[in-house]
């Protein structure tokens, strides 16, 4: 049997057999059985290795092993909390995909993980049996693609697309790579995280005929990233496939500067690209992983002048219903009372900064009032016309 498979044979699923490696009491079993009946649990002995048992706060442990909390469900959390199903806006024309971005769609081949996420977006469909899917409803998703033109990135998620095996796998991407109109292949996955012995040299090298194609990981904590994964993900970049990370911000796992900067400087060490940071979604029974967005941006803020420009991640927040993404960010260009813009290094000291080329930038750190810059509609843009090159 191929390692990664006797990894996902072995995984702990029940209170039961994790009670047969760890200590738990009666009160922590209780609490697991009943979190259970609801969201599965699963961790391979990879992972399980990884946590430090002896403290009850290790960010490991809060990241596989099911807590209580939830299934307290708060106002404003949502079953579905990025719409991937929202029809008001008519996003998922047929099962397993959906199409909310003119050129690009999600496409979930299976619903299945290496292991089961505490702070998962997707726990209503995650592990459940009722959202496999047939090859009938496959194809019926593929011809969708097939005939859309104006797609040209299909992205691969789920669930974990990883989880098939490899015939699975290629068999989809033949598909898709038979589409003109599709240009990159995107495939989501916590595989190297949960399972680094997914990465095969025959998978790895089985992925670089359908090139570009771009993996998306999912590190969330710098002990993650260990030699072991590190040497998996190699199996990647070195087959010509770019590697991206989406991690979350989650409390108490990685919601300090220190944690990210470990993080995101493993991640390029890694040759992966840190991508997204992600504001935690409004999914039911995981309001205990909340962080706020203002935390958030000083966080961001605290790494810029820190490590490298490209090692910082798009801070990002998916407006709740399907509505789409957005970048949020500090702002480091205000203005004055009077006009003038005022830029903020990293080192936190404010200087007056002039468009034209001749003025030097004054210290600006006494000024009374800041406003952020006004962003002015495109017809007062083309009001003012170009700028005079003379």
């Amino acid at each position: 049997m191929l390692k990664w498979l006797e990894q996902q044979k072995n995984a702990i699923q029940t209170p039961e057999e994790l009670a047969n490696k760890i200590k738990l009491n009666e009160k922590n079993m209780k609490d697991l059985k009943t979190v259970c009946s609801r969201f599965r649990m699963q961790i391979t002995p990879y992972y399980l290795d990884l946590i430090n048992w002896d403290d009850q706060k290790d960010p490991l442990r809060k990241l596989a092993v099911p807590d209580i909390r939830e299934l307290k469900v708060k106002d404003g959390e949502l079953a579905d909390p990025i719409g991937d199903t929202n029809e008001e806006l008519d996003n998922q024309p047929v099962q397993a995909i959906t199409h909310r971005y003119e050129d690009r769609v999600l496409l979930y081949p299976t619903p299945e993980c290496g292991g089961y996420c505490r702070h998962c977006f997707r726990r209503r469909l995650a592990g459940k049996k009722d959202f496999q899917l047939t090859q009938k409803q496959l194809d019926k998703a593929l011809d969708y693609i097939g005939k859309h033109d104006e797609i040209h990135e299909v992205i691969m998620t789920g669930g974990d697309p990883l989880m098939l095996v490899d015939r699975k796998i290629f068999a989809i991407l033949d598909r898709i790579k038979e589409m003109p109109h599709i240009w990159t292949i995107r495939i989501h996955t916590r595989m190297p995280v949960w399972n680094p012995y997914r990465i095969t040299d025959k998978l790895a090298e089985g992925l670089r005929k359908y090139n570009p194609v771009w993996i998306v990981t999912h590190f969330n904590h710098p002990r993650e990233l260990t030699d072991l994964a590190v040497e998996h993900l190699a199996k990647f970049v070195d087959n010509g496939i770019n590697v991206l990370n989406q991690g979350v911000l989650l409390k108490g796992v990685n919601d300090d500067v220190e944690t990210q900067r470990k993080l995101n400087w493993a991640l390029i060490k890694a040759r992966v690209k840190p991508y997204y940071m992600h504001h935690l979604d409004k999914a039911e029974g995981i309001s205990h992983f909340r962080v706020g967005i203002k935390r958030g941006m000083k966080i961001l803020r605290e790494l810029r002048g820190t490590i490298p420009g490209y090692a910082i991640p798009h801070y990002i927040l998916d407006i709740p219903g399907g509505y789409g993404k957005i970048p949020m960010q500090y702002h480091y260009l205000s203005t004055d009372g009077d006009g003038s813009i005022i830029v903020e290094s990293p080192f936190s000291d404010l200087r007056t900064y002039e468009d034209g080329v001749n003025e030097k930038a004054e210290d600006a750190n006494g000024v009374e009032e800041m406003k952020p810059i006004e962003m002015y509609p495109d017809e007062i843009i083309e009001k003012v016309g170009p700028e005079d090159d003379s």
